[in-house]
């Protein structure tokens, strides 16, 4: 009797022990196939979809884009910018129903984004502001600065 007492305790343990086991395997398989957070940089913050809300030129020629330059994208005239997180991308425009799509890789260094087109057209912007919301660029060209602000499409 005493025998069978002890049995069932230890087989009561035993498998209380096996349960807590299971249990434990169960929540640290699930922890470790959440996703992993990828640090916040900004490579990560500039990849994503933009649409173009905004664009500017320094029309004055005073090397700053003044707010009075400022002027909202059309509306029949649509331009997103894809930047994928492995360097490729793509520039669609769509004006009136044509749309016309351009290939790109990019990268950033420091705060300033680089866009290689397959055409052998290269840019660099300075990158302004970026956030999970706006992206603002600026580049310069032959006829002084020009600014284009994006939200996140």
């Amino acid at each position: 009797m005493l025998f069978a007492v002890l049995m069932d305790t230890s087989m009561r343990d035993i498998l209380t022990i096996l349960i807590a086991l299971f249990i434990l395997s169960a929540v640290l398989g699930v922890v470790s196939c959440t996703k992993k957070e990828q640090p916040d940089t900004i490579f990560t913050r500039v990849a994503g979809r933009w649409k173009k809300v905004q664009f500017a030129t320094d029309d004055n020629n005073n090397g700053v884009i003044d707010q009075q330059e400022i002027r909202t994208q059309p509306v029949n005239f649509i331009d997103v910018l894809s930047l994928n997180s492995d360097t490729t991308g793509y520039q669609a425009v769509n004006y009136d129903n044509f749309t016309d799509t351009a290939a790109f890789k990019w990268f950033v260094a420091g705060d300033s984004l680089f866009i290689s087109y397959k055409a052998n057209l290269s840019l660099r912007y300075y990158i302004e502001r970026v956030n999970s919301i706006n992206l603002t660029i600026v580049t310069s060209t032959s006829t002084g600065l020009a600014w284009y602000n994006y939200v996140n499409y």
